[in-house]
Order: structure tokens, then C-alpha cells, then sequence
């Protein structure tokens, strides 16, 4: 009887179940190829809350991976927001550039390094590295100025966040003193250079550091939490967390909430 009845409803789905599905969207949200002077094409996709903006603008989240990171980070923003008196979270601009292809990615998050390859046994070896000034002066230059000249944007509160290498970015920015107020770097990809990561840059700008207690090679533990002890050391904004039970694949969703107080947290 039970099975008789499993396949009625079976068949019920089924025959329920749309002709022609139509596609999900979210509510105030654009996305749009720019071509940059660098000759890159760059898709950019853009969220922002209902109503108006404060007098000084929407902070931004600037989320490196947009294709994977874009939709969970603007639906947890809102609904953090949402919840504003308890959380402390206040509306912001998302914005996801998305990477591409996985050498383009590899080019585009790693800073320039010469002499130095990807030793073989390690994430993108053999590809080609050093690019990472480049795309960031196309995101600050050239992909800033459009997202301001459509939305009011707070130039005093730009976030820049990414996992992996687009964590090891984060880092290379901050260490470069770029225009931003605030660095998320999940799973930062420390190995890479051989080097050690100062993160010093910007004294006050604000530095999230996280790493999956699950993870290996691709995020040394040593490494980022080291950073972290010696940024706090040096009396510099930072914050770490230890993700229990996670992997490298899943760092940046554990974190997801984290990130969003980084950039919208409200500021007294």
C-alpha cells in the first residue's frame, strides 16, 4: 500500500511540475559586463537594499568569486538587516566580480612575484601568476567609479573580501595600502610566494581573518593564525576565527555572516 501511494504522489509531482521552468531572480539586482582599459572583460554583479541611502552612502562589500559568492552574501545581508536592532547589521551595497575560467582566477588573485612558479603538488601549478595589481587597480579605478556613479556609495567604508586566492588578494591589498576600510580574507592562500604576509598596510583598516579547522595545505593553519597573533601584536584591527569541522570548500559560507558584520556592522 505504502508504495502504491509513494508513486501516486510521484506522479502527482510530476505532473505539477512547470512546462517551461522560470528562471529564479532576486529582487534589486544588475549584472553587467565592463570592459576594462586592460583589455579584460569584467562581469560585475550588483545588489542594493530597498529604500534610500544615508546621508553618507551604502557601505560595499566587494566579494571577490561572484559567481559563487554574489547570491549568499546579498540574501544574507538582507536578512541580517532586516533584523538590524539585534543583529547590528545596517543595508549595504553587494558587489560580486566574478572570476572566470580557473586561469584567468589564478592570474587575476596572485601578486606579482618574479622567479617564483607554483610548486608542483600544490592548487594551479603551472599556470601563469602575477596579476593581482592589475585587477585591483581596474576594480579601484575603473569598476568603483561606475558602481558610485549609479548608487551612493561610502567611499569611507569599502570592504574587499575573498576565499583562497581571493583571500591571498586581500591580503596583498591591505599590505599594499589599497583604498579599502576593511579586508576579509577566508582561507587565505599564505603558501603562495614563499614569502611571509606582513598584513600590516593601512594601520586602521580592519583585517577578518578565518581558516576551516578541517583544512590542509591550501591554508596552513600556522600561517593564518600567525598573522592574525602578529597584526594583534602590532595593536592593529584584526579579527580570527577557527571554523570547526570545515574543509577548504566550505570556508567562505561558514564565514558568510561574519564577512557581512565586517562590512555592514554598525559604526558608532
Amino acid at each position: 500500500m505504502r508504495s502504491l501511494v509513494g508513486l501516486a504522489l510521484a506522479a502527482t509531482l510530476a505532473a505539477a511540475a512547470p512546462v517551461a521552468a522560470e528562471p529564479w531572480t532576486l529582487e534589486n539586482s544588475h549584472a553587467e559586463t565592463i570592459e576594462a582599459s586592460n583589455g579584460r572583460p569584467y562581469r560585475v554583479l550588483v545588489a542594493w537594499p530597498e529604500g534610500e541611502p544615508p546621508a553618507s552612502g551604502w557601505p560595499v562589500l566587494w566579494l571577490l568569486d561572484g559567481e559563487d559568492n554574489f547570491a549568499p552574501a546579498a540574501l544574507t545581508a538582507r536578512r541580517l538587516a532586516g533584523a538590524g536592532a539585534r543583529t547590528g547589521i545596517e543595508p549595504g551595497l553587494v558587489v560580486g566580480i566574478e572570476s572566470e575560467a580557473l586561469a584567468q582566477r589564478v592570474y587575476d588573485y596572485t601578486p606579482e612575484t618574479p622567479g617564483y612558479a607554483i610548486p608542483e603538488g600544490l592548487p594551479a601549478h603551472g599556470l601563469q601568476t602575477g596579476g593581482g595589481d592589475t585587477f585591483l587597480d581596474a576594480l579601484e579605478n575603473e569598476l568603483r567609479p561606475l558602481v558610485a556613479s549609479r548608487w551612493s556609495i561610502d567611499p569611507e567604508r569599502q570592504t574587499l573580501a575573498g576565499h583562497s586566492f581571493g583571500g591571498l588578494l586581500a591580503i596583498h591589498a591591505l599590505d599594499t595600502r589599497r583604498s579599502f576600510s576593511a579586508y576579509a580574507a577566508i582561507s587565505p592562500s599564505l603558501w603562495f610566494g614563499d614569502g611571509e604576509w606582513t598584513a600590516g598596510g593601512d594601520p586602521d583598516a580592519r583585517l577578518f581573518l578565518a581558516r576551516g579547522t578541517e583544512e590542509r595545505a591550501f591554508a596552513p593553519a600556522d600561517a593564518v593564525q600567525s598573522l592574525a597573533e602578529r597584526r594583534h601584536a602590532a595593536r592593529l584591527p584584526v579579527e580570527y576565527s577557527a571554523l570547526e569541522g570545515h574543509g577548504h570548500g566550505t570556508t567562505m559560507l561558514a564565514a558568510m555572516a561574519a564577512v557581512i558584520k565586517t562590512a555592514f556592522g554598525r559604526t558608532m
